[in-house]
């Protein structure tokens, strides 16, 4: 199983419309997708994430393309130079 994550950290003057279009946009994904705040980012503005959890790599292909660059289109048309995003994926481990 994988954890893929999405975080964006952006200015607090324009993070209220950003929230507005993840929201919006992530409700037409197939996938189910978690939208998170972090509490207590150690960054200037606010940091939200993006995440799924995919079986495999293709379902994991496919979620990147359904948002990665929507998303990183949105920000660069709307929010240039006033938020930063990068993603990640991590494996799940067995505690046994």
């Amino acid at each position: 199983m994988i954890l893929y994550n999405i975080s964006i950290i952006i200015e607090d003057s324009s993070h209220d419309d950003l929230f507005l279009w993840m929201k919006s946009h992530l409700k037409t994904l197939s996938i189910e997708t978690s939208l998170l705040k972090m509490l207590d980012s150690p960054h200037e503005g606010t940091t939200y994430c993006i995440q799924i959890r995919a079986s495999d790599h293709s379902t994991l292909e496919e979620y990147q393309a359904a948002i990665l660059p929507a998303l990183s289109e949105y920000i660069a048309s709307t929010h240039h130079e006033k938020a930063f995003l990068f993603d990640s994926k991590m494996e799940y481990l067995s505690l046994d």
